[in-house]
């Protein structure tokens, strides 16, 4: 690498935010080339975001040395501008950096600091409005806009100024689909200008596809640095950060072993480029000795399954009463189907092996047994709640058996359309009829750093805009989260809190840190704030009408038109 390619470097940094008795940089020490792609990963934690605070000059390491384009970062107040000028930061939660009354003037702001024109300012401001689509709210307050809408003006902030790099905190949180896919198209454009992009992300599967480069950190320092394919395929580094390999190299790496594809091709970046690997397979070659294919070949009768697919609990109780009624209820209706389960939590199926001696199966060991059957056609119907982590990997899983079998279908989750959001709804009230004025029921869903974590956020709205304005949802792991909660609920000034689990089973979560004892459940912080607090552990899945909706979704699943697999 040469040294005039290096855009940031940072040598020997420490940063502590309590007087150097712990460090969140400790002795980091790294190179950033223009023009590249970088996703830094790792826990929460582990200074991603303190070093992106001292890269934009926020913070100024308490040792070591910060070097901009060659040069030692200067502190002074000229030096700073200069720096926030070429190095711009949209923070993850837009809210701490919108501040102006309208969106036109939040544009304007920075670029005229800068000393430009009115005129020239003007028009640069009217050309990024145009590229991030955000013509239709650019006299809005900029406190009136959605989440996703202040991501769009948070960025559009930065870009306005023209800078040589530009720094993104987890740019897709808690954004819905349509404007994940608009922050993404806009990080596209930044690359396509040569703007050298630094991005702090969790999702693997889309730094393996974007990211020229990945970067692990870990207690304050690199732990790795490498091409996309170098860190994924290094267990241990991975292992270390709680990171898993992306689901399109995973089912690569699996299918090179079975001798289905090559190692000597390209390794694919996303699932895209595999399924064009699969669909090039001629049909005898992927057959093997697939029980599946034989029957096809030999005009056997199909022979068809729904495998049921669960994150799992290890509470034999409400597993009785929420996944084997769910699991019961489809075999009642689907009597000509075979029915499978697999559970995706590998903890909780390694935990009840441990204690019982019993296995549950896996989704690529219940493939495997259902190939082993004779099964030829496959429906996959999910009990997760939302379309998030698991069911993708789980998908991604189950197409990895495509050339195996005649056909594959999916049923959807819990909530994918509006229809199903507005069975759910009428699914609560019911189960809480007795619902006062003066009380609020708060239901409890896990929460996930996936985009479709704006479910959540969005179904909150709607029980109020349907009427139910003492209906409150809220997650463990993401937003809206106990904090939010609490203040929204101190507004409402209720008599008596009731608390639900938003989960198809009532386990560990809403055993234990819904209605546990301990000080940081979400019944003792209720209780701490003088509510009187009532806990309903019922599952989702022992709601009848939810256990209807899954079915109806394996209704919608069979009308589908089977995909397409490799003829010879």
């Amino acid at each position: 690498m040469r040294e005039n390619d290096v855009i940031l470097k940072a040598d020997d940094l420490y940063f502590s935010y309590d007087d150097e008795k712990t460090h969140s940089l400790n002795g980091l020490s790294l190179e950033i080339q223009k023009g590249k792609k970088i996703a830094f990963m790792g826990a929460n934690g582990s200074g991603k975001s303190t070093f992106f605070l001292c890269c934009n000059g926020i913070h100024k390491p308490s040792s070591g040395t910060l070097y901009y384009d060659g040069k030692p970062v200067d502190y002074t107040r000229k030096g700073l501008l200069d720096l926030r000028k070429n190095v711009g930061i949209v923070f993850q939660d837009p809210d701490n950096q919108l501040f102006s009354a309208s969106v036109y003037q939040e544009i304007s702001f920075g670029i005229l600091n800068m000393g430009v024109s009115e005129e020239t300012a003007k028009e640069e401001v009217e050309a990024i409005i145009d590229e991030m689509e955000i013509t239709p709210y650019r006299s809005k307050p900029t406190h009136a806009l959605s989440g996703g809408q202040k991501k769009q003006v948070s960025i559009a902030d930065i870009l306005v100024m023209h800078p040589e790099v530009i720094i993104l905190d987890e740019p897709s949180s808690a954004l819905d689909p349509k404007h994940t896919a608009l922050v993404n198209h806009a990080v596209e454009q930044m690359t396509k200008k040569g703007i050298t992009v630094m991005m702090a992300t969790h999702d693997v599967n889309y730094a393996f596809e974007w990211a020229d480069e990945i970067v692990l950190f870990k207690d304050g320092k690199v732990l790795m640095q490498g091409t996309p394919v170098e860190v994924f395929s290094n267990k241990r580094a991975l292992d270390e950060t709680n990171l898993t390999a992306p689901a399109a190299l995973l089912l690569f790496d699996s299918l090179c072993q079975k001798g289905i594809l090559k190692t000597t091709l390209p390794v694919p970046h996303n699932l895209d480029a595999l399924e064009q690997y699969i669909s090039e397979i001629p049909f005898a070659a992927a057959s093997g000795n697939s029980s599946g294919f034989h029957a096809i070949q030999n005009n056997a009768a199909p022979k068809r399954a729904i495998l049921v697919v669960s994150f799992g609990t290890s509470y034999d109780s409400t597993r009785k009463v929420t996944i084997d009624a769910i699991e019961k209820d489809i075999a009642d209706t689907y009597p000509d189907y075979h029915i499978y389960r697999a559970w995706t939590s590998k903890m909780i199926l390694s935990k009840i092996k441990k204690r019982d001696g019993i296995h549950y199966d896996t989704v690529k060991e219940a493939f495997e047994r259902m190939l082993a059957d004779g099964i030829t056609d496959v429906i996959v119907q999910p009990t997760h709640v939302i379309n998030g982590i698991e069911n993708e990997i789980m998908t991604e899983e189950a197409l990895s058996f495509s050339p195996q079998f005649s056909s594959i279908r999916f049923g959807t989750p819990v909530l994918t359309s509006f229809k199903d959001n507005e069975c759910l709804i009428h699914a609560i009230v019911d189960e809480f009829p007795d619902l006062s004025k003066d009380e609020v029921l708060v239901l409890m869903g896990h929460g996930t750093t996936h985009y479709a974590n704006s479910i959540y956020a969005a179904l909150d709205y709607t029980f109020k805009d349907s009427g139910y304005p003492n209906i409150f949802l809220g997650t463990v792991e993401s937003y809206p989260g106990m904090d939010s909660l609490l203040n929204m609920i101190r507004e409402y000034q209720p008599r008596r809190v009731i608390l639900a689990p938003f989960m198809i089973v009532a386990g560990d979560h809403a055993n234990n840190d819904m209605a546990g004892d301990n000080p940081d459940s979400w019944k003792s912080r209720f209780e701490a704030e003088g509510y009187a607090v009532t806990c309903v552990l019922k599952g989702l899945g022992e709601y009848k009408e939810i256990r209807n909706l899954l079915i109806s979704h394996i209704k919608e699943a069979m009308r589908e038109k089977a995909p397409k697999r490799a003829h010879p």
